[in-house]
């Protein structure tokens, strides 16, 4: 016997949008009826559970799972004149480390949505194809969510267009872009990790400090690598250099050589490994020649040899900061301060 066709349409519905029964949608109207209590108790049941009897909302709610059903998300957006759905354009071109690092921004997200009962959309995007740019400029104009959060936003982005015809509010997580202003950023200050990370060579008792690693066209990466710049003259005078992108063993050499550099800021994680790798190709003994420190505090961090000195991130405070910032209900940016995790190579 030929399946109808509205059996075939019901199986790629979920149960959350609208609810079913035999592979019928059900409204607020009909579960009411079943359920015998008036529709506006089956909406306090789901939104305002405190406003109604315990025995009352236990009965709607186990009706409500026996039949799958559950609120129309579109008339609730309707009534409450929002989505409950942050957007996040999510970046296929980092790799590596920093993709690790990106999912561990996620999963502070997600928590944070969770924890509000909101969904998120996520629109990937490789900036290196077209056709990914072309697809991502496609959601960010036709999705119905509240706010977009971009993640590692980069200067002169070629999705800014389309956000900003989205019409939506952007909250920029781990930058910011100074030719929208209107959009609020959530970073870190790079130069508060730098400055202490640079008081703690000091009394350590290092002479010559080298900040290694770091791509240009990384706003984070330009940010640190200006806020050493700045800051190390104060505390190590003309016994500063900055060996940026990724040098060879080679140059790396030629400068710990000719520097005679004993202290090292690596840009992140990844880089401070790589110059303790060499450090030690060099004969250079970390800790007790080279003091080495990085920032991130990703995995490979506490099972180096030695176990690397590190800065973490707050990320669960920086997303919750960016949700309330997309949903309005913080007015300001704001920039969070970097925890030193002491291990070997400095303490």
């Amino acid at each position: 016997m030929e399946m109808p066709h509205w059996a075939c349409v019901s199986e790629w519905r979920t149960p959350r949008v609208l609810g079913y029964v035999s592979g019928f949608s059900m409204n607020i109207q009909e579960f009411a009826r079943r359920a015998e209590v008036s529709t506006a108790s089956v909406s306090r049941a789901f939104h305002e559970p405190e406003k109604l009897r315990p025995d009352t909302r236990e009965h709607i709610l186990a009706l409500a799972r026996e039949l799958g059903y559950y609120p129309s998300p579109s008339g609730r957006a309707l009534k409450r004149g929002r989505h409950d759905v942050i957007g996040l354009v999510w970046p296929l071109e980092v790799e590596g480390a920093e993709a690790v690092f990106a999912q561990r921004i996620l999963a502070a997200l997600s928590k944070n949505l969770v924890a509000n009962d909101l969904d998120l959309l996520v629109c990937p995007v490789d900036r290196r194809e077209e056709a990914t740019i072309a697809h991502a400029r496609r959601t960010l104009q036709r999705s119905r969510c509240d706010a977009w959060i971009l993640l590692y936003p980069r200067h002169h982005d070629v999705l800014i267009p389309a956000l900003l015809e989205s019409r939506k509010p952007v909250v920029c997580l781990m930058g910011k872009l100074p030719a929208c202003p209107d959009w609020k950023g959530v970073q870190l200050n790079q130069a508060g990790w730098i400055a202490d990370a640079l008081r703690r060579f000091k009394d350590s008792g290092c002479k010559r400090v080298l900040f290694f690693g770091g791509r240009a066209e990384e706003p984070d990466h330009a940010d640190r690598r200006r806020a050493f710049g700045e800051l190390a003259p104060a505390c190590f005078g003309a016994e500063t250099t900055v060996l940026p992108g990724s040098p060879t063993q080679v140059e790396f050499a030629g400068v710990m050589r000719s520097r005679r550099i004993d202290a090292i800021i690596g840009n992140d994680d990844r880089s401070a490994l790589t110059a303790m790798a060499f450090c030690r190709d060099l004969k250079l003994s970390v800790p007790a020649k080279v003091k080495v420190v990085g920032m991130d505090d990703i995995a490979e961090a506490a099972f180096s040899h030695p176990p690397l000195s590190t800065y973490r991130q707050p990320l669960d405070d920086m997303a919750a900061c960016a949700v309330d910032l997309a949903l309005g209900r913080r007015k300001q940016a704001r920039s969070f301060e970097a925890a030193f995790v002491p291990r070997a190579t400095l303490v």
